[in-house]
């Protein structure tokens, strides 16, 4: 195209005469276009008219796309949002090589998972740079962190509040963290990453790359919801470790804090048991398509550098098939049924079917052996998900040992017989749990349930105590369940699947929600509600896919979790696609937002 353009100018001039000019003459020293970026009041960052010579970082004006961002507006690139921000416009270079961490002030109980917090920071600013800052700056960057508790333990009662101050100084720059815990500090440790950005001053040479960071901030900050979380589905689809560990880099990047692992389902069971190796070895996908327990203990520990609670999902007593049908053959009799029904629409919500059997006492043998393991690998304090959707009345109602079992409890066959026999699932489940937990010298801890016919207001109170129980109302947003609950005193967390669910509008008749409408989504603020979680299920996606589907959109509802903010998604724009600039530099692709042009002109595609 370059040469097309010169070899019409050249004839032009020749045709009217002007033999005087050259090819050379017209040949660009550099083919990349210059093009600089102002910061306008009320509008963000725009692109200059023409292409310019390289900015000097003067005024308002900058070379690159993400350096404006980066200090434009009243966040600058800072996502989620904090709750007050003042930022320089002015910036100054720095070089990981002479960052240092002063712990002095944090309890010793928690520098060893703080040390490998800083690690993940200074992996962040070196990813800027693809991992290589050329730009050798020799100015210090000391970071004081200030921790007030030496408590480790991850609930929604903890404090994940920080403040943060940047202050350039003569000799070095300063900057200063206080927390309460050293959650509240990680996110601090985020926030700091998020106020550098990389420095490429000379478009000619794709090598050099320097740190730029705002030179002046003040940042105080703390989340609306203590629960924000990200749920993946890796039974209809197996996602390798490596990808859901991506998934966490992502989340700690927006300040997500629990990773809700819906990790089997009917279709496959790759969660490794030590005490039942059968799940896997009838469950999984193939030998390669397995968590083993060492894999799981070493991603609840990655995820707890970055801020994240993992909440494990074993659903039950609906969705539960492949791994569990192993019981005849080894003389435990039927420990699920209607597995792999072949007419599978009476049975299930889709294939392939299969529920647990609460008439076999050997179910629930198992069940403990399984819920053993699991309690050895998460953190304490325990958070754990026992499912409970989906129940069909239909599996358990064509099954002669369960329909028995009914009558001799005096469970009538309709509608209530089998709500009592799915409570008395339940019950038995929460007690096996419990008794798990107190053998390893843990307390009595909440556990998770969606949402079902089983939590209706006008039942949940007569079979599940509020006290035990945290709802997940899957619901769509029209359904009066939430507020119903949260008006009888059940702790809530919310994820409308037709606001919410990343799947929607891949499949069937369900409606794709851009980040925009997902942004949009207010959940209520009161004592009882947690706050909410995105979802991947994974019928329609795997690893390959998995990315561009989950990010940004993902990243809308952690800002809409963490300060549940009253200005629009058009003023968040900008932020975002820092954020997306962000993400890619991590080694995190995400879906495009707007075309280039848009992108480069802040609010003026709205």
């Amino acid at each position: 195209m370059v040469r097309q353009w010169i070899a019409l100018v050249v004839f032009v001039h020749l045709a009217s005469g002007n033999n005087d000019i050259s090819v050379k003459d017209l040949t660009p020293s550099v083919y990349e276009p210059s093009w600089t970026y102002k910061c306008v009041p009320d509008e963000g960052c725009q692109r200059s008219q023409s292409p310019e010579p390289t900015a000097n970082y003067t005024g308002t004006v900058y070379e690159s796309l993400d350096l404006c961002r980066t200090v434009c507006g009243r966040f600058g690139g800072i996502w989620p949002r904090p709750v007050t921000a003042a930022l320089s416009s002015q910036t100054v270079r720095i070089h990981p090589n002479y960052l240092r961490f002063d712990l002095i002030d944090a309890p010793v109980e928690t520098r060893e998972i703080l040390a490998k917090m800083t690690q993940v920071a200074t992996s962040n600013l070196m990813d800027e740079c693809n991992g290589n800052v050329t730009d050798i700056v020799e100015t210090p960057v000391i970071v004081f962190i200030t921790i007030k508790t030496p408590n480790l333990e991850q609930t929604w009662s903890t404090d994940e509040s920080y403040m943060l101050d940047v202050q350039n100084k003569e000799v070095n720059v300063a900057v200063h963290i206080v927390a309460e815990t050293v959650y509240g500090a990680r996110h601090a440790l985020e926030t700091f990453t998020q106020l550098v950005t990389a420095d490429k001053p000379d478009y000619t040479d794709q090598y050099r790359c320097g740190l730029r960071l705002i030179s002046g901030a003040k940042i105080r900050d703390k989340p609306v919801y203590p629960h924000r979380g990200f749920l993946l589905d890796t039974s209809r689809n197996f996602i390798p470790l490596e990808d859901i560990k991506r998934m966490l880099d992502g989340m700690a990047a927006t300040k997500m804090n629990v990773f809700h692992w819906h990790v089997t389902d009917t279709h496959s069971f790759p969660l490794e048991s030590v005490r039942v190796p059968q799940f896997t070895r009838y469950g999984a996908y193939s030998a390669y398509e397995i968590y083993t327990t060492e894999e799981v203990r070493e991603l609840i520990n990655y995820a707890r550098v970055r801020g994240i609670r993992v909440v494990i999902e074993i659903d039950s007593p609906a969705h539960a098939g492949n791994g569990w049908q192993w019981g005849k053959e080894y003389g435990f009799g039927d420990l699920a049924v209607c597995t792999n029904e072949k007419q599978w629409r009476s049975f299930c919500i889709q294939p392939p079917c299969g529920q647990l059997n609460p008439a076999n006492p050997n179910m629930y043998k198992v069940l403990r052996d399984l819920y053993k393991d699991i309690a050895e690998m998460l953190s304490q304090p325990a958070l754990f998900h026992m499912g409970g959707d989906e129940v069909f009345v239909e599996c358990w109602n064509s099954t002669q040992d369960i329909t028995t079992y009914m009558e001799s409890k005096g469970y009538e066959r309709n509608t209530e017989g089998f709500i009592k026999l799915w409570a008395e699932f339940h019950s038995t489940a929460l007690q096996i749990w419990d008794e798990e937990l107190t053998a390893m010298g843990q307390s009595e801890q909440p556990v998770m349930l969606w949402s079902s016919e089983l939590t209706q207001a006008h039942r949940i109170s007569k079979y599940l105590n509020k006290d035990r129980y945290v709802i997940e109302v899957w619901e769509p947003v029209s359904s009066p369940l939430l507020s119903q609950l949260l008006r009888l005193g059940f702790r809530t967390v919310s994820v409308p699947k037709d606001i919410w669910y990343l799947d929607h509008g891949f499949w069937g008749i369900t409606k794709y929600s851009n980040w925009r409408r997902m942004y949009s989504h207010v959940l209520p603020v009161e004592a009882n509600m947690l706050g909410g979680e995105v979802a991947m299920w994974s019928e329609y996606v795997d690893s390959q896919a998995l990315d561009t589907r989950v990010w940004p959109r993902a990243a809308a509802v952690a800002e809409r979790l963490w300060s549940n903010p009253s200005s629009s998604a058009n003023i968040a724009e900008p932020r975002l696609q820092r954020l997306r600039s962000r993400l890619a530099a991590r080694g995190i692709p995400s879906d495009v937002l707007s075309p280039g042009w848009c992108a480069q002109h802040d609010s003026r595609c709205l």
